[in-house]
């Protein structure tokens, strides 16, 4: 079935994908592993497939090469796989076919594995089988998240957002009354004092101290509102007119915003208010990423999932219709540490004067109505990120995401 080491031992092999090795060199050398105890020729890796390849391995017994050229049939063969065939052997002159199967990581891009072997040794079902475990586990490794970030479980993060949005909402009722009674009596106070003055001045600066702290407010009122479903139908065109209407007042001179959402787009499953609380943040942070001289661009389509497409997003996205909304900035990209900290640590933030709340809020209230989101990077040879959001249109009336019970210990 295969060459010396076995079935047996490329079994014995697979729980080392799992090992806590967490650089290059360590994915490099379990790749080479796991070809040597699979006693094939060779096997490679490809991902992103959809984005474009920014990871190609090609694994020998004796190590790794990467490369830049994906393999040429890599278009036909994912369509099978996308169509949901488990599997798909390649003809190839003097082999027994490469053997492909899909990586699906949670929350991220779908890549494939391949492995390739003699013409005298056919794949059986067994291999088949064994490739396809192989990829489910490839796919979890803390190796490949070394090299393409970090492999979120979405219910785990649910989970720990719920907790979350409990005490943010005690919080933002007593701060609320707190900054109502601050900014109250600065408002009293400023008619009172000589016009001009100091100590108007100062007034005035507790004033805004105190508005500034609102906004906080309300971003903990949003995450702890974030998590109710409200599935009746919504707007995306009217949403993303809404939001930039309000962003062009506060963006930086010089960052154009452009909107290519069609009038007659489906509409989708979730009301205006948390719509456009979700474009909002999304909308927001790419303003501020984005330098003088960049654009913003919004763009929203009809996609149909297939299941392997539905696990690229963070949230509770199934196959099937969805409305898509990207917004790509141009600014320099996510950096590599930043990114492993993204979802994983749910409130990391760079920016100043920031709490990390926005992306929090987007993931749950994607989640409560049956969405979910992605980050990527912007396609060459533009720079940047683009967030992808997919929302179930209205007419599929999806139900919502059931109550998570939050734990306050």
């Amino acid at each position: 079935m295969v060459m010396p080491g076995g079935l047996s031992t490329g079994l014995a092999f697979l729980p080392s994908w799992l090992n806590d090795s967490r650089d290059a060199l360590a994915f490099e050398s379990l790749l080479s592993g796991w070809v040597r105890n699979s006693g094939w020729k060779s096997a490679g890796l490809v991902w992103p497939v959809d984005a474009g390849p920014g990871l190609i391995f090609h694994a020998r017994p004796d190590g790794v090469e990467r490369t830049t050229t994906p393999p040429l049939e890599l278009g036909d063969v994912l369509k099978t796989l996308k169509g949901g065939a488990g599997t798909v052997v390649w003809q190839v002159p003097n082999t027994a076919g490469r053997l492909y199967s899909l990586l699906t990581p949670p929350g991220r891009p779908m890549g494939v594995v391949w492995a390739d072997r003699g013409s005298g040794e056919p794949w059986s079902d067994a291999d088949r089988n064994y490739l396809r475990l192989s990829a489910r586990l490839i796919e979890r490794s803390p190796a490949l998240s070394a090299l393409i970030g970090p492999v979120i479980d979405p219910d785990r993060l649910q989970q720990r957002l719920a907790d979350a949005s409990v005490i943010a909402g005690r919080m933002a009722h007593d701060f609320d009354n707190i900054l109502t009674g601050i900014i109250g009596f600065a408002d009293l106070s400023t008619p009172q004092l000589p016009a001009g003055s100091q100590v108007q001045k100062f007034v005035g600066e507790i004033a805004k101290v105190g508005q500034r702290g609102i906004q906080f407010t309300q971003q903990l009122h949003q995450l702890s509102r974030s998590g109710h479903g409200k599935p009746l139908a919504g707007s995306v065109a009217v949403a993303v007119g809404k939001e930039e209407a309000r962003l062009r007042q506060t963006v930086a001179p010089g960052v154009q915003l452009f909107s290519a959402v069609p009038s007659n787009l489906a509409h989708v499953g979730m009301e205006n208010g948390p719509l456009g609380v979700v474009l909002g943040h999304l909308l927001e942070n790419a303003a501020e990423a984005t330098p003088p001289g960049g654009r913003v661009v919004v763009s929203a389509r009809l996609v149909e999932l297939t299941p392997a497409d539905a696990r690229g997003y963070l949230g509770q996205v199934g196959p099937g219709s969805h409305v898509e909304v990207a917004v790509q900035d141009s600014g320099p990209g996510i950096r590599p540490e930043v990114r492993t900290k993204l979802f994983v640590e749910p409130f990391h933030t760079t920016k100043v004067r920031h709490r990390g709340l926005g992306l929090a809020i987007v993931y749950r209230t994607l989640y409560a109505h049956r969405g979910g989101v992605r980050l990527e990077p912007a396609p060459p040879p533009e720079t940047g990120t683009v967030a992808r959001v997919v929302i179930p249109p209205a007419a599929a009336r999806p139900a919502v995401a059931p109550s998570v019970v939050a734990s306050i210990l």
